[in-house]
């Protein structure tokens, strides 16, 4: 007995030194592994849908799934940064926009307290998943990680979602959570529209890239139950997007060794799929269609999104030059009066499009630098593309997925997942780059004697 009362109360310190032996792993393998610091991103993101973004617990301040996490990575980032030989492009745009953003985290910080953290929170995570993953030089092998990384995320969120679907309609009320639904837009919408995206870029990787890995093939076998998923969640921006996808990846018509027609074949036979399993759904039939519906004739919160955007970049310009200029500091108040259904509205929630939340978070100068760092991405894939070598299959699939993502942003803010692409794409594209031309000499050597 007295055996066991000791063991009992050694079991919090054996916690306490196996958290800092973890964390020293973490930082010692994450600054020197690329697909380490990737595989716990996903990870991390797999874990912040299964518990809802909800807090963990208190310490002083709610500490919730992602902070811990990309806290280490935001420390390895920074060594990384500063010190890493390996490091393939400190691009001054994205330093730019870097800077801006933490001079306005310190700035709301200081003037307004903990509520700058917590209105930061998700642009920090963005920024330290891209920033980190940038700084390692990418190739094709590194392409094939992020590949495999999406792929085992992407069927993470399909258990998530079967058993979310399970749980709601056998119903099994004791599973369910507080509220009894899982999304107050839909009993069907288990997952964010984040999640959603995540596994349309999966549908986009194994119709047009399956030929680039195992697990991009593997993705291909799975590509009638991710386009069924997709259409079921009815997350409409989702949907745009991936048809954007589906345009862009048609215009590459390369990667994947799939020719035009084939990729047209592909996708038409997987839509017949699902629209034929849907029309015989009954109330899930019924219900994409009036999704569709009422997405093309600009109900429901599209018109609601327009007026946010709007009366949030008119409250900007009203704040004074430093607001236009550097953006905001975080932690103020950000209630709106918008038009939502006919009637005046107070809204506290974001605006609702990533485009209009970065400008007025970090104002026309960090705005210019984030879209140059997008600009160089783009055009740094494009060379790699044309190069027709080795990474130019993975130049075009960042390409897609970065288009896919555009696409998303105008409704939604950001998400890290996504960022991790931003800064794969940066870093690949610095092999496009051209070379720096040669310096003249300042003295000239002197002749030798004849």
């Amino acid at each position: 007995m007295q055996a066991l009362f000791w063991l009992l109360q050694a079991v919090p310190y054996v916690l306490a030194f196996s958290l800092a032996i973890l964390v020293i792993v973490i930082v010692q393998v994450g600054g020197r592994h690329f697909g380490f610091g990737l595989g716990l991103i996903a990870l991390t993101a797999w874990m912040d849908t299964a518990s809802q973004s909800a807090p963990l617990f208190q310490a002083g301040v709610l500490l919730y799934v992602a902070d811990v996490p990309f806290i280490l990575l935001g420390l390895i980032t920074l060594w990384r940064w500063i010190a890493a030989r390996d490091l393939p492009w400190r691009h001054p745009g994205w330093a730019l926009y870097v800077g801006v953003f933490f001079f306005n985290l310190a700035w709301g910080l200081a003037t307004q307290g903990t509520s700058a953290g917590v209105q930061a929170r998700n642009d920090y995570y963005a920024i330290v998943a891209a920033s980190y993953l940038m700084s390692f030089p990418v190739g094709a092998r590194e392409v094939r990680l992020l590949i495999r990384a999406f792929m085992w995320l992407g069927a993470g969120l399909l258990a998530l979602v079967t058993y979310r679907w399970v749980v709601y309609y056998t119903p099994i009320t004791d599973l369910l959570p507080p509220g009894g639904v899982y999304n107050i837009d839909g009993p069907i919408r288990v997952v964010s529209s984040a999640s959603a995206l995540l596994l349309a870029q999966c549908l986009l990787i194994g119709v047009y890239f399956g030929g680039l890995s195992g697990a991009a093939a593997g993705l291909r076998l799975l590509a009638p139950i991710l386009l069924a998923y997709v259409v079921a969640l009815q997350h409409r921006s989702v949907w745009l997007a991936g048809l954007i996808g589906v345009v862009v990846s048609m215009l590459l018509a390369r990667a994947g060794n799939l020719r035009l027609w084939q990729q047209i074949a592909a996708v038409t036979t997987l839509a017949a799929l699902v629209v034929g399993g849907v029309a015989f759904s009954g109330r899930l039939g019924e219900s994409v269609t009036n999704s569709a519906e009422r997405a093309v004739a600009g109900q429901g919160t599209v018109a609601a999104r327009f007026d946010n955007w709007r009366v949030t970049l008119s409250d900007w310009k009203n704040d004074g030059v430093k607001a236009v200029v550097l953006g905001r500091g975080y932690g103020g108040d950000v209630t709106r009066i918008v038009n939502s259904g006919g009637r005046q509205t107070r809204i506290t929630y974001g605006a609702h499009n990533n485009y209009v939340t970065q400008l007025v978070g970090v104002g026309l100068v960090g705005f210019a630098g984030l879209l140059w760092a997008l600009a160089s991405a783009v055009k740094g894939l494009v060379r790699v593309m044309r190069r027709q070598d080795e990474n130019s299959p993975g130049a075009a699939l960042l390409l897609v997925l970065l288009a896919v993502q555009a696409a998303y942003y105008i409704a939604y803010s950001v998400d890290f997942m996504q960022s991790v692409l931003l800064g794969v794409s940066l870093s690949l594209a610095a092999l496009g780059r051209p070379a720096p031309a040669a310096r003249p000499a300042l003295f000239r050597p002197a002749s030798p004697a004849a």
